[in-house]
């Protein structure tokens, strides 16, 4: 007999293809696997290493002993007529069919499901990483976050002087366009003394940090700041500015000219000078815009108060009229300390003094244009005043939030989705800008693309309101709505969570729960206290007559509130009803209407 029909009679070529097919399905399984239980690339080469050692041993232990009814015997003791030989054949035949029919079935899970996902997912990474080598290019290392200082005085109290001196460095240096900023909202959200620079400057994507300290005693200031390159956690440069009050804004300026001259930034034009103001009436202008910063409604009458003085001192001080009037428009305000209509009119009163004094200022502008879009859903009005203000101060955070809200909400979803990745990487830890740039997405019809912006906002704030049932919104209009379902139930708060609990148990047909859900969700939350709420969800479930009915109530209790109808995803069942053209008339947002909304965006590229 020859050695090749030897190696065939003790099955050593039946050993060899369903040795090879096994492994390679071992493999394919443990490069799916691995990763999601974190182990490394390491543990996947080592599997493949096994099993490339074990195949010379596997075909010598098959040449050497067989596998009997009678269990595992020597080749040489074994009566090898033609049923022995073909039991033992049909036995490996049968191992080899069942692994080419998981292989198979594999490919087709992997070709037609997983790698679906999967080539999502490095779209999504490729694209985010482009974006970031973007910014790279674009400002090479020319980027930094201002840390708040550490307040250094005896005085716990003195910790809004230190806030407010880095707050207004980190304004000073966003005016340099040649230098990328991240925002006080991000960059404040790492406080304490315990900070590891490089991984903050990796959350942020950032090159730079500019951190430091403050002792205020009296007229006296002692200013510590360090410039610091993040990568490697070096000191750039450090200086401690020992001074009185009245120097406080030439040590901004000498900061602002150091970070320039450490980046060797190549102005355009010159360095940015801080705004000067009374030494007396700035530290009650600091303590009082971080009293409405972190809206301490309590101390409300405080920050009144001291804004009042800082007015007495220098009456044409514009900063502190601004933080006065945005203390007076607070939402949060109770009425115990002022009635509503009173606080109405001291705004306006507050407003028109700045008009009269800095008619051109973005804040003023800003918040002009946000009252006009919700309070009024005047959005002609308010895409002029965004646009005033976003000229004349491009590094306007605000100003573009209202800018890319705007456009999102009149149907210009790719100008929208440009400003909001803009934002989340000048902002990249502030959860509104995420959950806004995911809402477009929706609006585009880029649900994959939702999806993966509302996980992120979900992992900067777990329990934030209503995260989870922006989720589970892209979920209900991609028609999945038992993944829709899962997402509502998480929902801390029990509107949002009924309001999409009765949503997705009606898609799934189960109408006694979802209507169960909607006399739970009226107890506590009737359609005059959210008349747009209740709106969307008549709309979804086919209401119309409803629907109708509770837009045109919710444009009278507030205005704004639907203004965005025309793109609303939940309203999408209404389109064909003759009605549909005629509310959108009523409340602006026809196509004819949106078309004559025009405005232009100062944004880098």
């Amino acid at each position: 007999m020859s050695f090749f029909a030897e190696l065939k009679r003790r099955n050593v070529v039946r050993m060899a293809i369903a040795y090879a097919a096994v492994s390679w399905l071992v493999i394919q399984i443990v490069e799916t696997l691995f990763p999601l239980f974190g182990f490394s690339d390491a543990a996947a080469r080592a599997i493949v290493i096994v099993l490339a050692i074990g195949f010379i041993p596997v075909l010598i232990l098959t040449w050497v002993f067989d596998l009997t009814p009678e269990g595992l015997k020597r080749d040489r003791d074994i009566d090898h007529g033609a049923t022995v030989s073909m039991q033992a054949a049909r036995r490996f035949d049968r191992l080899i069919t069942i692994t080419l029919v998981l292989a198979l079935g594999y490919f087709a899970l992997d070709k037609f499901v997983l790698s679906v996902s999967r080539e999502a997912s490095i779209a999504e990474t490729a694209r985010q990483e482009g974006r970031a080598e973007a910014l790279v290019e674009s400002y090479g290392d020319q980027s930094i976050a201002v840390l708040p200082f550490v307040n250094m005085s005896s005085d716990p109290e003195q910790a809004y002087f230190a806030d407010g001196i880095s707050e207004e460095l980190l304004n000073l240096l966003a005016k340099i366009p040649e230098l990328r900023v991240i925002s006080r909202s991000s960059a404040f959200s790492f406080r304490g003394n315990d900070i590891n620079i490089p991984e903050v400057a990796e959350k942020l994507n950032v090159a730079h940090i500019l951190e430091g300290s403050v002792r205020r005693a009296g007229n006296q200031v002692r200013i510590t700041v360090q410039l610091i390159e993040a990568r490697s956690d070096t000191h750039l440069w450090s200086e401690t500015y020992d001074r009185s009050l009245d120097d406080i804004f030439a040590i901004q300026d000498e900061v602002a000219a150091q970070v320039v001259e450490q980046l060797r930034l190549t102005l355009l034009g010159d360095s940015p000078k801080a705004t000067r103001a009374n030494v007396l009436a700035y530290p009650l202008y600091l303590q009082a815009q971080q009293i409405v910063k972190l809206q301490n409604a309590d101390k409300y009458p405080k920050a009144e108060e001291m804004l009042k003085q800082a007015l007495e001192i220098d009456p044409g001080y514009v900063d502190a009229l601004l933080e006065l009037m945005l203390l007076y428009a607070a939402p949060q305000l109770e009425a115990d300390w002022k009635e509503r209509d009173e606080l109405e009119v001291l705004a306006l009163e507050t407003r028109d003094r700045i008009l009269a004094l800095d008619p051109d200022n973005p804040r003023l502008k800003t918040f002009m244009a946000w009252q006009k879009m919700f309070r009024d859903n005047d959005r002609v009005a308010a895409a002029r005043l965004f646009e005033d203000a976003n000229a004349v101060d491009p590094s306007n955070l605000n100003a573009l939030l209202g800018l890319a809200t705007l456009a999102s909400g009149i149907g210009r979803s790719d100008l929208a989705i440009r400003i909001f990745e803009y934002l989340t990487e000048r902002d990249p830890l502030n959860l509104w800008v995420h959950w806004n740039l995911g809402w477009t997405y929706l609006q585009a019809g880029r649900n994959d693309d939702a999806l993966r912006r509302y996980a992120i906002a979900i992992s900067l704030s777990p329990d934030a309101e209503s995260g989870r049932w922006k989720s589970g919104l892209v979920k209900l209009v991609a028609e999945d709505p038992a993944g829709a379902l899962a997402d509502f139930e998480l929902d801390n708060h029990a509107p949002y969570r009924l309001h999409g609990t009765v949503l997705a148990l009606h898609d799934l047909g189960r109408e006694e729960e979802s209507a169960a859900a909607l006399r739970e969700l009226l107890e506590i939350q009737d359609e005059e206290r959210w008349p747009h709420g209740h709106a969307r969800l008549n709309a979804w479930l086919g209401n119309a007559d409803e629907a109708f009915r509770i837009m045109r109530l919710a444009t009278e209790i507030f205005p704004g509130s639907v203004g965005d109808a025309a793109f609303n995803p939940l309203y999408q069942k209404l389109h064909n009803d003759p009605r549909w053209h005629e509310v959108l008339l009523e409340i602006g947002a026809a196509p004819e209407q949106l078309a004559a909304i025009e405005f232009n965006v100062a944004l880098p590229e």
